[in-house]
């Protein structure tokens, strides 16, 4: 290396040193647009929400159209969500109208699509299930120099890297993600504004409320989806979605041929014990487990194998093993001839990654098939664990049951500790105010009766608590003869 360049690259170690390290794209998961919108949709048509949100007083369910009331807002808060609205693709169904109004189901499928809105959300969508760690730049000084080269190529800017509104590569797991008070899609954000749906004054506040429950819902839905991604379980940022500015090739490969309409039915919703462990668990069951286990990505395949006059088919596969990130999937056999024949590795019925002899080398690669194998695979799986997380999240419920002047509200669901009680009046203008002495801890199983003021046709209830798998809201609303 001449002078300069030993110049040269110390500069740019010591800028890379003093900044955080950058990338222009972002972390470009499954589409939003469309696969993430889709398998949503798919998720929550498999669950029990359609039937949760005509118990709380919205017959249509999913096809309830709601309002989140851009007009209730400051201005500058209705001005930045409705930039976030003007963002989606009308195309896909979900976009709110210019009333701020859409679907259940939409508001869900939207929230899905604004969980990776800007595309710098999705450094947090990433989890290695053996570690619990998120998104890391491993590499080191690969990173340094991948840096500086983004700042020269106009990548990025001095001023983006200083601001951090670039994307970093390193991020929270996605657990820390999906509970993070700076997530405005997260699970706190769920159960506050579910809670606020019944809880608030006004109809059109507690509309605005429940619609953003469901975003919140989509957006936890999204980060979970990407557990079903093999880059974000294996730290793979570098190769599956760097390298190339509109993703990874396997997610263009699920986005070309399915779309938004034609993905899969969701497999049968998945049962966990707490919201965690639909992710990861020590069991091996959570869904970033079972793609890590299951499936390469791009930079995790084994690298290419040198064959020498005498090697053997045994020795090929222990070289290309040890060249492994992860210890699965693994390689226990190869087939060598004949060559210039591309074979593949097969594990659970499905083709996980394709290798080919050249004469010089075993060259080892993921194509179209292999794509092909794993959306088969990975699509409805997604979608079943995706309908078992909201399962999970509204698992908790309240039956209310009226007999003369007295109502009496039951705890029920799969809940096992006692929740906090509220029981709610509506006047006739629709405004809800707080029953005095109604509140109480009502076990599951038991019962809290309410005496109902004169007048009075409509009382909501809500129930929030935290039992040994999370915690819950449980509410409902009950019209009076």
């Amino acid at each position: 290396m001449t002078a300069r360049g030993r110049s040269v690259g110390a500069w740019a170690l010591r800028m890379a040193c003093a900044c955080t390290l950058l990338s222009p794209a972002g972390a470009r998961a499954y589409e939003p647009a469309t696969t993430h919108a889709g398998l949503t949709e798919r998720a929550v048509e498999a669950s029990h929400l359609h039937q949760v949100l005509a118990h709380l007083g919205r017959p249509l369910g999913l096809l309830e159209p709601l309002r989140i009331g851009l007009d209730l807002l400051g201005q500058d808060e209705r001005r930045a969500l409705a930039s976030r609205f003007e963002a989606l693709d009308p195309a896909g169904g979900y976009r709110p109208g210019p009333d701020g109004g859409a679907s259940a189901v939409h508001w869900a499928m939207a929230g899905a699509v604004l969980a990776m809105t800007p595309p710098e959300r999705g450094a947090n969508h990433f989890l290695d299930p053996t570690t619990g760690k998120g998104l890391s730049d491993a590499p080191g000084l690969a990173g340094f120099a991948h840096s500086v080269r983004l700042l020269f190529d106009g990548g990025t800017s001095v001023r983006g890297l200083a601001a951090g509104t670039a994307f970093t590569l390193d991020g929270k797991s996605a657990l820390d993600w999906i509970w993070s008070p700076r997530n405005d899609l997260g699970v706190p954000v769920f159960l506050d504004n579910w809670e606020r749906a019944v809880t608030l004054a006004g109809p059109r506040e507690r509309e605005a409320a429940l619609a953003r429950a469901l975003m919140a819902l989509g957006g936890v839905m999204a980060v979970l989806e990407d557990s079903g991604q093999p880059a974000f379980v294996r730290n793979d940022f570098r190769i599956a979605l760097q390298r190339r500015n509109e993703g990874s090739a396997y997610e263009q490969f699920v986005a070309d041929h399915y779309g938004l309409a034609g993905l899969p039915p969701a497999a049968a919703p998945v049962s966990r014990p707490d919201v965690n462990s639909f992710f990861a668990a020590a069991d091996g069951k959570g869904l970033a487990n079972r793609t890590q286990r299951r499936f390469f990505s791009e930079g995790n395949i084994p690298v290419d194998v040198t064959l020498e006059r005498d090697s053997k088919v045994a020795d090929v596969a222990r070289r290309a093993r040890e060249s492994l990130a992860f210890p699965s999937p693994t390689l226990s056999r190869l087939v060598l001839a004949p060559p210039q024949r591309r074979h593949y590795l097969i594990l659970e019925g499905h083709r996980v990654l394709a290798y080919e002899n050249t004469g010089s080398e075993v060259h080892f690669l993921l194509d179209d098939a292999v794509y092909a194998d794993m959306a088969t695979a990975l699509m409805p799986e997604i979608a079943g664990y995706g309908a078992g997380l909201l399962n999970h999240l509204l698992r908790g419920s309240l039956e209310m049951t009226a007999e003369g002047t007295k109502v009496t509200v039951r705890l029920g669901g799969e809940v096992n500790q006692a929740g906090s009680l509220r029981v709610f009046v509506d006047d006739g203008n629709g405004t809800r105010r707080e029953l005095p002495g109604a509140a109480a801890m009502l076990a599951p199983n038991g019962e809290a009766v309410v005496d109902v003021p004169a007048g009075i046709k409509k009382l909501a209830a809500v129930a929030r608590g935290r039992d040994g798998s999370g915690p819950f809201v449980a509410a409902a609303e009950l019209t009076l003869p």
